[in-house]
C-alpha cells in the first residue's frame, strides 16, 4: 500500500481450517499433506490478496494472490472427459506431455496409478500450480514420506517445475507481488511482453 501507484489492496480474511477437515481431505485421498502446508492450513483456509495500480489516470486490476481453501484442493484424475476444458485428464496430459531429458531432476511426474495432482491455483486461467505427489515407488507408504513437489501445468500441457514444496512457492508468491503470469518467469517460454510491461511499470528496477 506504501508503493506509488498501487491502489485497493484488499485482503481476504478466513478462519483456520479445522483439523477434522483436514484429516478428512487426507483420508479421502490416501495421502498426507506436508507438514508445513498443514500449518498453513490450520492458520488461514486458503489465501487470496488482490490489489490495482493506478497508471495514466486508469485503475488496472494487476496483482492477484491466491492459495486454494481444502475444500478447493481439486484433483486431477481420471481418465474421462467430463466436458470442462479447464480440467484436463491425466490421459490428456499423458498424451501431451513430454520429458525433458535434458534434466532429469526437473522432468516432468510420472503418472502411475499411484501419482496425486491437486490444483493450489488455477492462475486466473493460465495454468495449473498443482501439489505433485509423484509415482516414484511400488509402496504406498511412499507417498506419505516423500513431500510432494510444486509444478506448473500450462494449458498446451506441459509441466514447469516450480518449487520443492509448499514453502518455497509461497515465498516465491509474495517475493512476485501476484504480478501477472509471474510462474511464467520459470518456464522456457518465459513473460509475455503484456506481463514484462506490467512488471516493469508497476515495479521499475
Amino acid at each position: 500500500e506504501s508503493t506509488p501507484g498501487i491502489r485497493e489492496v484488499e485482503l481476504e480474511k478466513r478462519l483456520p481450517c479445522e483439523r477434522m477437515l483436514l484429516t478428512a481431505w487426507e483420508q479421502r485421498h490416501c495421502c498426507t499433506l506436508p507438514e508445513d502446508m498443514r500449518h498453513f492450513y490450520l492458520s488461514t483456509d486458503g489465501f487470496k490478496l488482490i490489489w490495482n495500480y493506478e497508471y495514466a489516470g486508469e485503475v488496472l486490476p494487476v496483482g492477484h494472490m491466491k492459495i486454494n481453501s481444502v475444500s478447493e484442493l481439486r484433483r486431477l484424475a481420471g481418465v474421462k472427459n467430463t466436458g470442462d476444458a479447464d480440467y484436463p485428464t491425466l490421459l490428456d496430459i499423458e498424451v501431451c506431455s513430454q520429458q525433458d531429458v535434458s534434466n532429469p531432476a526437473r522432468q516432468r511426474p510420472s503418472f502411475g496409478v499411484k501419482c496425486k495432482i491437486f490444483e493450489i491455483d488455477s492462475c486466473q486461467g493460465i495454468g495449473k500450480v498443482c501439489l505433485v505427489y509423484a509415482d516414484k515407488s511400488d509402496c504406498e507408504s511412499d507417498l506419505k514420506r516423500e513431500d510432494p513437489k510444486i509444478w506448473l501445468l500450462d494449458r498446451s500441457f506441459q509441466w514447469h517445475f516450480l518449487a520443492e514444496g509448499f514453502t518455497q512457492y509461497f515465498r516465491m508468491l509474495l517475493i512476485h507481488q501476484g504480478l501477472p503470469q509471474w510462474q511464467f518467469k520459470f518456464t522456457p517460454m518465459g513473460l509475455t511482453p503484456w506481463a514484462e510491461v506490467r512488471f516493469l511499470v508497476c515495479f521499475p528496477m
